[in-house]
C-alpha cells in the first residue's frame, strides 16, 4: 500500500515509513498510546502546518535542517535537534530547501501525557539538543518497528517505549536546568548537608548562617532548583525513615518520632497523615508482616 505524506508528490520523498494506529478502549483509558509514528527523508523543502490536534508530538532531526514555529517563536533545527510540543497549539515545521531533513517522530496521547508536557514546558523551550539523542533515536526506531502490528501486545510495548522517551526527555532537561542554575553547587552542598542531618532540629536561620547565605535567597534558590521547599524536603526524608522504622522495628511511636526528628508522636502522626493520608499507626498495621 502507498505511504501517504501530507499531500505532496512522491518525488519529494527519498525514503518514508508511517504507521497510524487506532488505540483500543483499554489503551485509551490506561496506557500511553501511539496515534502515529514514522520516518521521513526528504529531497525537497516541505511545510507541515496544524492546530487543534489532540496529540503530543516528539520529533528528532536525524539529518538536514529546518525550522519550527511554535507559540510565536521560531526555532532553528539541525541534525541532533529534538522538539516536543502540544499539538493543540498552532504550529508548523518546514525543512530547509538547501538541506532537506530526515526525521523520526511519534504522535501520542493517553495516561498522564499532559502532566509530562507541563513539566517539560515549564523547564525547557520546545526545541533543544538532547544529550540523550542516541537513546531517543533507538526508542523511536523500536517504536516504529513495534507498530507494524496492531494488537494489545504492541500497545503495551508502545506504552513502555513512550514512557522511556518521556523519561529521557525529562532527565535531559532536568540535568540541563540544574547545570545552568547559577547556585547549583551551593544548593547541592546544602542538600547533601540536609541528607546527613535531617533528623536533627531544623532551623532555616541556623542553616543560612552555616552556609553564609541569606535565608530568603536560600529558600528561593532551593525551591527553584529542586521544585520543593526546604521544610518539605526535610519532612519527606523524615517520613521515609519513619516508614522504615514502622515496618522493620519494634520501636514505639514516641521512639520513632524521636529518631526521625519529629520529637513527639502527635507531630509525627500529623505530618504522616498529611503526607500519606493515614496515621503512622494505621500504616504500621497495613504493612506489618
Amino acid at each position: 500500500m502507498k505511504n501517504y505524506f501530507d499531500k505532496f508528490p512522491d518525488s519529494y520523498v527519498e525514503s518514508s515509513r508511517r504507521m497510524i494506529q487506532t488505540p483500543s478502549a483499554f489503551a485509551r483509558s490506561a496506557l500511553y498510546y501511539v496515534q502515529e509514528t514514522g520516518y521521513l527523508k526528504l529531497k525537497e523543502s516541505h511545510l507541515a502546518q496544524r492546530k487543534n490536534l489532540d496529540s503530543y508530538l516528539v520529533v528528532l532531526v536525524l539529518s538536514g535542517s529546518g525550522t519550527l514555529m511554535y507559540k510565536g517563536n521560531s526555532y532553528s533545527l539541525q541534525k541532533g535537534s529534538c522538539f516536543f510540543i502540544d499539538c493543540m497549539v498552532p504550529y508548523y515545521h518546514q525543512s530547509s530547501s538547501s538541506d532537506p531533513w530526515e526525521l523520526i517522530w511519534v504522535h501520542f496521547n493517553g495516561s498522564s501525557s499532559e502532566k509530562y508536557y507541563q513539566y517539560f514546558s515549564a523547564k525547557s523551550a520546545p526545541a533543544f539538543h538532547p544529550q540523550t539523542f542516541p537513546e531517543l533515536q533507538d526508542s523511536l526506531e523500536h517504536l516504529l518497528e513495534v507498530n507494524t502490528a496492531s494488537d494489545l501486545s504492541a500497545e503495551i510495548f508502545s506504552s513502555r517505549l513512550i514512557v522511556d522517551i518521556l523519561s529521557l526527555l525529562l532527565l535531559d532537561i532536568t540535568e540541563r536546568h540544574t547545570e545552568k542554575h547559577p547556585g547549583h553547587q551551593k544548593m547541592s552542598q546544602i542538600r547533601q548537608y540536609l541528607d546527613e542531618h535531617y533528623t536533627e532540629k531544623f532551623s532555616l536561620d541556623a542553616l543560612s548562617e552555616h552556609f553564609f547565605i541569606s535565608k530568603y535567597h536560600l529558600s528561593r534558590e532551593f525551591r527553584s532548583l529542586y521544585g520543593i521547599t526546604l521544610n518539605h524536603y526535610v519532612i519527606a526524608r523524615r517520613i521515609t525513615l519513619a516508614k522504615k522504622l514502622l515496618r522493620f522495628s519494634d520501636y514505639t511511636l514516641e521512639q520513632i518520632a524521636e529518631n526521625c526528628g519529629f520529637y513527639d508522636s502527635s507531630y509525627l502522626n500529623r505530618q504522616f497523615k498529611k503526607s500519606e493520608g493515614i496515621s503512622a499507626s494505621d500504616f504500621r498495621k497495613k504493612w506489618i508482616n
